[in-house]
């Protein structure tokens, strides 16, 4: 059973009696609340004297599973099956924020990594004050006592105590600073393959994501934006759109013009009858040849390096703009009135959303309520842009609205994963091994314009002095291989395109530009690629033995069917090493991708089975990219509008994707992400080999042709 917030909050064990316990990420410090109210308090555990355990999940839920391995790390410390706890997902609130983060946000594959220690502590915390408290009555030492399954046992007396019969009494206690944890020796639901909390509810239509969200007396809205970025609304017929049957409001919103009625269709046939015309932009007059062009400038203003020796490589890597394509369009409902503001999201970044609607609506922070929904995906994409301006149309017409984007809008007004272009130069040694690797790169700045979105919030201070150097771009060009001599040089270019956080980030076009060129290195060496590989790693045994558990699984250099080929790749981003081989056959110009192996090494785990679903996710989102995905620039405008045009991988396409993962006690390392960068370069690594075609520009597509 899911909880929803006023329910938790109004069934609150400041009413009912118990123990509430509140944590903040920035300080291993456990705070004790029986003193403070909900809203002034970042909750995280309550447990009622009625036995109801209620937890708030800090990280918002878009299909990566935290709403069952974050409550796993709190069951495994507490003793109690996850099933007994009642979920939430969090409002706005600073103990939601991870350590060393300036807003409350998920991303990053960081849940896991920033939450082990806060949640593990939290459990321990109240099972320690549970177990003392029933130590305190039975006149016993808490040495006597163990718990198991939401109860305190005396083991030599046989006596237990629920702990909703322990929970009012425990919450006088001191709090533990540094409670003692289990070892992992001792872990019965940490690393197990335990059912998903959320999947029955998902199934069966239950889980409320931003798109079901319904309120009483709610209109609905969609928008009509500039195609040219930043452009001006020149003019519009606003009588024609008023015409149409159900519509109420024409409204001037952020970067457009809202439609708002009483029901979604006529709302997007409102905006249809709009006739609107638009003026200007950042991106006017730019296309694709013009784009390559500025890029191509940018690596020659770096100028190329000197190299020398008989085998030496001097290749450029081209990787076009990408959209998210999340299954559910951006919306957002809102509702505005003079003293409050409530806004129900699928949002990656809730606090970012309540200080924007704050600035919109004149009222203060405390007054809007951010409730976060399930994300229909995120991979970056789920921001704050589409929430503004629901609140704009909900402040405009005085009654709750829901506001949708089109596929089309959605296609065209996305962040995109940035373009980027490549020179990297190698020489070999007389080994055959790269003796000096330079690597160019030219292209936009993610991170520059997340950064002036968030200008006028309370954030931006903390913002701009932790930008020095964009991360985002450059993330995954260091190399764990043994090279004397590594150079990276970045050139920012910026064309005008909105640009933002996709899936694995700078990470995504780096593995494969590197991951590719030391695929050539090995063939102008005339070495295996395994081997290749294998022999820079000497000193990386972590590196090594991801590699070696992919190869393995793929049985690597047993015969395969005729016209059957094989790649390989190796990449470490968010903490966690990922190998994949990748099968593929090419027949008249067309790729079929046959099996994926893929082994990660993630450190401590929470879940098998959740890190399985994320790699094959990964694998099919990063193979659709690789194969078939580009924006396509034409006066400026984004030409793509739907999936016709916009064409991602289909169900038919998906390869047998067999997932490994590596056991150690290594610190836990992000799974949602570091799936994705390895599967470019050893999928286009197997085309090479099956083809001896050496792909340098993505999209895949009409280039064996």
């Amino acid at each position: 059973m899911s909880l929803t917030r006023r329910a938790f909050l109004h069934s609150s064990l400041l009413v009912t009696g118990g123990l509430l316990l509140g944590c903040t990420s920035n300080s291993p410090r456990i705070l004790s609340s029986p003193k403070e109210s909900p809203n002034e308090l970042g909750l995280w555990l309550q447990i009622g004297t009625d036995n109801r355990i209620g937890f708030v999940v800090p990280s918002v839920e878009m299909g990566q599973g935290v709403t069952t391995s974050l409550p796993t790390i709190l069951a495994e410390e507490l003793d109690v099956e996850p099933e007994q706890i009642d979920i939430v997902l969090a409002s706005v609130h600073e103990a939601y924020r991870q350590q060393g983060m300036f807003t409350q946000g998920t991303g990053g594959s960081t849940s896991i990594v920033k939450w082990w220690e806060p949640l593990s502590k939290t459990g321990a915390a109240a099972r320690i004050m549970l177990v003392q408290a029933a130590a305190n009555r039975w006149q016993v030492a808490p040495t006597e006592c163990q718990t198991k399954a939401g109860q305190v046992l005396h083991v030599d007396s046989g006596r237990k105590l629920s702990y909703g019969e322990l929970a009012e009494v425990a919450s006088k206690l001191e709090v533990p600073d540094d409670p003692p944890r289990k070892d992992p020796s001792q872990y019965r639901l940490v690393g197990q393959p335990l059912k998903r909390l959320d999947g029955l509810a998902k199934v069966t239509g239950q889980a409320q994501f931003g798109i079901d969200v319904k309120v009483p007396g709610m209109l609905y809205a969609t928008v009509r934006q500039s195609p040219v970025f930043e452009g001006e609304v020149l003019r519009y017929d606003e009588p024609s759109a008023l015409s149409v049957n159900g519509v109420v409001r024409v409204v001037e919103i952020l970067n457009g013009v809202a439609v708002v009625a009483e029901k979604f269709w006529q709302a997007k046939k409102g905006a249809n009858a709009l006739r609107i015309e638009f003026s200007g932009g950042k991106s006017l007059g730019l296309d694709d040849q013009k784009l390559e062009q500025q890029l191509t400038e940018a690596l020659d203003n770096l100028g190329k390096v000197e190299i020398f020796g008989e085998k030496t490589l001097d290749v450029e890597y081209f990787l076009p703009y990408l959209a998210h394509a999340t299954m559910e369009p951006m919306n957002c409902t809102a509702d505005v009135r003079s003293n409050r503001c409530e806004v129900w999201v699928p949002t990656q970044f809730p606090e970012v959303v309540r200080d924007k609607a704050a600035e919109m609506t004149g009222l203060e922070p405390e007054q809007v309520t951010v409730h976060t929904t399930y994300l229909g995906g995120g991979f970056g994409r789920r921001g704050w842009d589409f929430a503004i301006q629901a609140v704009q149309a909900s402040k405009a017409v005085g009654r709750p609205v829901k506001l949708i984007w089109t596929r089309e809008e959605d296609t065209q007004h996305d962040f995109y994963r940035p373009a980027y272009k490549s020179r990297l130069q190698v020489q070999l040694g007389e080994d055959g091994f790269p003796s000096s690797w330079n690597h160019q790169l030219a292209g936009p700045s993610a991170i520059s314009e997340f950064a002036w979105q968030l200008v006028d919030t309370r954030a931006v201070g903390s913002v701009l002095k932790w930008i020095d150097w964009d991360v985002t771009s450059t993330e995954g060009t260091q190399l764990p291989y043994a090279i004397p001599e590594h150079e990276m040089e970045y050139e920012v270019v910026e064309p005008g395109i909105r640009v933002g956080f996709w899936r694995s980030v700078g990470n995504s076009h780096n593995a494969f530009t590197v991951e590719s060129v030391l695929d050539e290195a090995a063939n102008l060496a005339g070495r295996d690629p395994l081997e290749y590989r294998l022999a820079l790693l000497n000193d990386q045994p972590r590196h090594r033995t991801v590699l070696e558990r992919a190869a393995k699984e793929a049985v690597w250099g047993a015969e395969l069917p005729e016209g059957h080929a094989r790649g390989i790749a190796l990449h470490e981003s968010f903490k966690s090493i990922v190998a994949q081989v990748v099968e593929v056959s090419v027949d008249a110009g067309t790729v079929r991708v046959h099996k994926v192996h893929c082994a990660i090494d993630c450190g401590r785990y929470v879940n098998p089975n959740i890190i399985r679903q994320q790699l094959e996710g990964a694998v099919v989102f990063g193979l659709s990219a690789a194969l078939y995905e580009q924006i396509t620039l034409k006066d400026g405008a984004v030409a793509n509008s739907n999936f016709h045009d916009y064409r991602v991988a289909r169900l038919s396409e998906s390869p047998e994707v067999f997932v490994s993962i590596i056991e150690n006690d290594e610190a836990p390392g992000g799974v949602g992400e570091p799936g994705v960068p390895p599967i470019a370069p050893a999928l286009c690594n197997a085309i090479y080999a099956a083809t001896g075609k050496r792909i340098r520009r993505l999209p895949v597509a009409n280039q064996l042709i």
